[in-house]
C-alpha cells in the first residue's frame, strides 16, 4: 500500500503555484491577516478561512500550520494532503476486518484499492477493463465444464453469469475512480482531514469494543470531534455508526453504550458550536452550491449507488434505431446492464456481507448529491464504495472458483 502511494509522490512537487487557485489565495490572505499561526484562535470562535458560513476550525488551523512551516511553497501543502490520503488508506486497512469480522487481508485489499485510486494507478488499469474480459472468464470456465448436461448445465450457466457479473462490476467500478487532483488542490484539505479523523475514530471505537477498554472510546470521540471540526460530511456517519452499535449490542452492552454516547456527544457539541459561533442564515456561497432542481440530485445519487441508472439519458438520446448497434458503445451499455444482474443477486443473497459498505456509501454521499460536484465530496463515500466493490469482486471470485472446481 505504501509503495503504491509513492507513485503519487512526484505530484507533490509538480503542483501549480498556490495563488493560481482563487480559493487558496483567499485562504492565504486570511491566514496572513491574523498573523499566521499566532492568530489561529480566531478560527475556533467564528467562520473559517473563506468566511462562507462554515465552522471548520481544524481545517483552518491545519492550513495555518502549513503556512508557518512552508510559507507559500506549494509542495508543503501538497505533502500534507498526500500524507492524509495515506492515513485514510491505512485506517481503512485496520477498520475493515474489525467492522466486518473478516481476516486482515480483506482490510489490506481494500486499502490497496483505495491507494490505487488516490495515486492514479486505478485509472491507468481502468483503460484495460472491459466487459469483453468478463465474458472471456465466463467463456473459459464454461468451456472447461462443457461436459455437464441437462438442467444442471443450464443452472450453472446462469450461476456463472451472475458470478462474473458481480466480479466485473466490482472491478470496473473500482478502477473508474481517480483522486490524484486532491493532492494538488489545497482546499481539499477539509475533506481529507474530515475523512482521516473519522476513519481513525471508527478504528479506535472498534478496538475499544474488542478490548473492552473505555480509553479507546475516548480517543475515538476526540478524533471524531476533530473530523467534525474539519468538515461537515462526517456527521453522516453518526446514524451509520449508531446502527452498527445496535447490530453488535450483544457483544458488550456497556462498551456499546459508551461508543453511542461518544458519537451523540460529538454531534451535539459540534452542532451547538456551529449554531452559536457562525451565522445560521444561508450565505450566498451556500445558495450557489445548491443544485436548482430535485431531479438532478436524485439521478446523481441513484446513479452512483446503482450505475446502470446513469444509462437513462443515453438511451433516451440514441433510441433503439437499428443503426445504433453497429457501434461499440450501445453494446457496452447493454452487456453491462445484463451483467449487473449479478450485482443485484449478490446484494439479495448475501446482504449482510454488503450492508456496511452500502450503508457507509449511501449515507455519506446523500447530502453531497444536492450540491454541484467537486472531487473532494467523494473522499468519505469512496471508503464505503470501494469496500462494496472489493466485496463484489470477492463474492464473484468465490463462485467462479466453486463452479470451476474439479476442472
Amino acid at each position: 500500500m505504501s509503495l503504491i502511494h509513492l507513485l503519487a509522490l512526484p505530484r507533490v512537487f509538480q503542483a501549480s503555484p498556490l495563488r493560481a487557485d482563487s480559493d487558496t489565495a483567499q485562504m492565504l490572505d486570511a491566514i496572513q491577516s491574523v498573523g499566521g499561526l499566532s492568530g489561529v484562535g480566531r478560527w475556533f470562535v467564528g467562520d473559517w478561512l473563506l468566511e462562507n458560513g462554515f465552522y471548520r476550525p481544524i481545517s483552518s488551523a491545519s492550513l495555518a500550520l502549513d503556512y508557518a512551516l512552508y510559507g507559500e511553497h506549494t509542495w508543503g501543502y501538497c505533502l500534507t494532503n498526500w500524507l492524509l490520503l495515506w492515513a485514510i488508506a491505512l485506517g481503512t486497512a485496520l477498520m475493515v476486518p474489525r467492522l466486518l469480522g473478516v481476516s486482515p487481508s480483506w482490510g489490506w485489499g481494500v486499502a490497496i484499492a483505495i491507494s490505487a485510486q488516490y495515486t492514479g494507478l486505478a485509472r491507468a488499469l481502468g483503460s484495460h477493463s472491459s466487459w469483453w474480459g468478463a465474458l472471456a472468464v465466463l467463456g473459459g470456465v464454461w468451456v472447461a465444464r462443457s461436459g455437464i448436461q441437462g438442467s444442471v448445465q443450464r443452472l450453472l450457466r446462469w450461476e456463472l453469469l451472475l458470478a462474473v457479473g458481480a466480479l466485473f462490476w466490482g472491478w470496473d467500478r473500482m478502477l473508474s475512480a481517480d483522486y490524484t487532483r486532491l493532492i494538488e488542490w489545497v482546499p481539499s484539505r477539509t475533506a481529507l482531514l474530515g475523512t482521516a479523523f473519522a476513519v481513525w475514530a471508527v478504528v479506535c471505537w472498534l478496538v475499544g469494543l474488542e478490548r473492552r477498554q473505555w480509553g479507546w472510546v475516548g480517543i475515538g470521540g476526540a478524533l471524531y470531534l476533530l473530523g467534525l471540526g474539519a468538515y461537515e460530511q462526517p456527521i453522516m456517519l453518526a446514524p451509520f455508526l449508531l446502527t452498527v452499535m445496535w447490530v453488535r449490542r450483544r457483544e458488550s452492552a456497556r462498551q456499546i453504550l459508551q461508543v453511542a454516547g461518544a458519537i451523540i456527544a460529538c454531534v451535539v457539541l459540534i452542532a451547538l458550536l456551529r449554531v452559536s459561533l457562525v451565522t445560521t442564515e444561508p450565505t450566498r456561497y451556500q445558495r450557489q452550491q445548491l443544485r436548482s432542481t430535485l431531479s438532478g440530485p436524485v439521478l446523481t445519487y441513484l446513479s452512483d449507488l446503482v450505475p446502470p441508472i446513469s444509462q437513462w439519458h443515453y438511451w433516451r438520446a440514441v433510441g433503439w434505431e437499428p443503426m445504433v448497434w453497429f457501434f461499440k458503445q450501445p453494446w457496452d451499455h447493454l452487456v453491462g446492464l445484463v451483467l449487473y444482474v449479478g450485482v443485484g443477486t449478490a446484494f439479495f443473497r448475501d446482504w449482510k456481507r454488503f450492508r456496511y459498505g452500502i450503508g457507509w456509501h449511501a449515507l455519506t454521499l446523500l447530502p453531497m448529491a444536492f450540491l454541484h460536484f467537486f472531487e473532494h465530496y467523494m473522499v468519505l463515500p469512496q471508503v464505503g464504495k470501494t469496500l462494496t466493490d472489493c466485496l463484489l469482486i470477492g463474492w464473484g471470485a468465490e463462485r467462479v472458483r466453486a463452479l470451476a472446481g474439479g476442472v
